[in-house]
């Protein structure tokens, strides 16, 4: 028996305890479609929207110097890196993608050159390398054929890319007064303010922001104000097996909310089921008369749509506090560990979630009579396995496949900044080459999958020496590689910084303290940081422009500008989805001209720092 299941072994009684912590089981009240397939944005954060999309931000320059595609070649930052968009001269204006600048170099070529030597020929020349998806497939649904990169419109199509382009024909086409009658009808948390909806911004699905008056849950007699988000899931992730994704999100969530970390608790409707433990530790729904039945309050409601796609509603309560995106900069350097800090605690409890196989083990235990033991670990089990099965362009072990779509934007004529792509094949050739060959030796384990500064929040109005942190948006939760929480912090960390690398390798040392990484996880993290960021720049961009519009897929063969300069009308697009092309790109060409190695001996250096002075 591992190390982790001997520990699952001495702790399996307190740790099942709290099991069940709120029901994961749904009630549908009007027919589904029956359409399955095979999620992002939960309750918390302010509500403004941000305006990246403004001038057109995803397709001008950002004034980066001509030489960043090179991984040690030097670059143009802006002098004090405040605001990188405005250093952008006459002078620099796009260069548009006409043809290859260089012939790619031959096989044995690229054999005789080094690691670093290879990542510059293959990135000057523009091409992509030859890496087939390592998502599973499966048939293409003839609904999706515009939204999918052409490269790949065949008979069978990597799930990543279906998934991605399927969340955007079917997402929620409902209103906010739609939604305040399903909560008068299905929810009981008090009178419900309908003048206080906001909706809130979300890639993929739709949230509002809502208060109500109610007892408080305390005391049960004063009336309180109580703050809630609503949050309707796209037609993905409310069907078929999905479905077991959004309970294994919950029982997530309420892990983390069992070992002190902040994050929203799931309000359970009016709507109730009957439930027994079956003898192999699953739970069957039964009827309200079966002997030892168990009442248990649905979280979930599922309805149809007036574009007949059933969506799944669920009500979540509200963290108050800042955005880490609002806290306004410079950020010190404690506070930058503080924050790294929080990050660790998240992945040190993710972490200590059992495997199925270490499950397996443990419930084969000959002393282990407790039947809700049992269920508890079975259910665990599940929701490892219902989150291992997603194939999420977002789960970095999937990143190759944001080439299609990098490339598809090129082809439609919507990314034509040379340098940009340039950028980006550099990253995909360096992941092929350092990623890939030691991948099946990285750690796996239950992953939030988004900490972004969108989603960390200071849970006070303005910043402390000591600070307590909340995290919402799960999402994107999947089993994935371990270090891959980490890089995902670290790339946003980068963002806005006048120097990126040394605020990465503050948030490193405070991540260290709590969730150390191993030599192997630390020599990739770079490379994971930077495909990170091209996967938000390339996908935030395609959102963008194949974003949906009443039932039609956008022109993509447009930029945002140019249809509003041919429409003479703003274009209407979800800019939430642009947040990061701001200063990505800036962050990105910074990475990539100091290089991986360079990368690598700094976080070595101040990744491990204990006492980081403040800036």
């Amino acid at each position: 028996m591992g190390g982790r299941a001997r520990e699952l072994e001495m702790h399996v009684d307190r740790r099942t305890r709290r099991a069940r912590q709120g029901s994961t089981g749904e009630m549908e009240t009007l027919p589904r479609t029956p359409r399955g397939t095979r999620g992002r944005d939960d309750g918390g954060g302010d509500g403004d929207e941000d305006d990246a999309a403004e001038d057109g931000e995803n397709v001008e320059r950002d004034g980066e110097g001509a030489e960043i595609s090179m991984p040690n070649a030097p670059t143009t930052p802006t002098a004090d890196g405040a605001d990188d968009g405005a250093a952008d001269s006459g002078s620099t204006k796009a260069t548009r993608l006409t043809a290859q600048r260089t012939r790619a170099p031959s096989e044995k070529a690229l054999e005789a050159m080094s690691e670093e030597q290879r990542q510059v020929a293959l990135a000057a020349s523009g091409a992509l390398p030859d890496v087939p998806s390592v998502a599973p497939t499966r048939a293409q649904p003839a609904s999706l054929a515009s939204l999918l990169p052409s490269d790949v419109r065949s008979a069978n199509v990597p799930t990543t890319m279906i998934d991605e382009a399927e969340r955007k024909l079917r997402r929620p086409q409902v209103t906010a007064s739609e939604v305040f009658r399903l909560l008068m009808a299905h929810y009981d948390i008090g009178d419900i303010s309908r003048d206080s909806m906001r909706e809130l911004p979300s890639y993929d699905d739709k949230n509002w922001y809502f208060f109500a008056y109610c007892p408080d849950p305390v005391s049960g007699e004063k009336i309180v104000k109580r703050e809630f988000v609503v949050k309707v899931h796209n037609g993905v992730d409310s069907s078929g097996i999905s479905r077991g994704v959004l309970a294994a999100q919950e029982r997530v969530m309420a892990q983390l909310g069992a070992h002190g970390i902040e994050c929203p608790r799931i309000i359970k409707s009016k709507l109730a089921m009957y439930t027994v433990p079956g003898p192999d530790g699953t739970v069957n729904i039964v009827s309200a008369d079966t002997p030892g039945a168990q009442r248990e309050f649905c979280t979930r409601v599922t309805f149809l749509a007036t574009n007949q796609v059933a969506h799944t509603l669920r009500v979540l309560t509200y963290l108050p506090g800042k955005l880490l995106v609002d806290v306004p900069l410079p950020h010190t350097d404690v506070f930058v560990r503080q924050s790294g800090v929080f990050v660790g605690r998240i992945c040190s409890v993710l972490n200590k979630w059992p495997t199925p196989q270490e499950i397996k083990l443990v419930s084969q235990r000959a002393d282990l009579q407790d039947c809700m033991s049992i269920i508890h670990l079975e259910q665990q089990g599940m929701c490892w396995k219902a989150l291992e099965s997603r194939a999420r362009l977002w789960d970095l072990r999937y990143f190759m496949d944001v080439q299609y779509f990098m490339k598809d934007l090129v082809v439609r004529g919507v990314f034509q900044d040379e340098i940009r792509v340039s950028m980006c094949n550099t990253v995909f050739n360096a992941f092929k080459h350092l990623v890939m060959p030691v991948s099946d030796k990285l750690r796996t384990g239950i992953l939030h999958n988004d900490l972004n500064e969108q989603n960390v929040m200071i849970l006070s109005d303005t910043v402390a020496l000591e600070n307590e942190f909340g995290v919402i948006d799960f999402g994107d939760v999947v089993v994935s590689w371990s270090v891959n929480e980490v890089a995902i912090a670290m790339a946003y960390c980068a963002l806005n910084k006048r120097d990126p690398i040394r605020d990465m390798s503050v948030m490193l040392s405070g991540i260290q303290s709590v969730f150390p990484i191993t030599p192997i996880e630390m020599r990739i993290l770079p490379c994971l940081i930077a495909a990170r960021l091209v996967t938000s720049l390339v996908m935030g961009m395609y959102s963008y422009h194949m974003q949906i519009v009443g039932e039609s897929p956008r022109d993509a063969t447009k930029s945002p500008v140019a249809s509003a300069e041919a429409t003479q009308a703003p274009v209407t697009g979800n800019s939430y989805v642009l947040t990061t092309q701001k200063s990505g790109w800036t962050a990105l060409s910074r990475l990539l001209a100091t290089g991986a190695e360079s990368m690598f001996k700094r976080f070595i250096t101040d990744g491990f720092s204990e006492s980081p002075a403040s800036a």
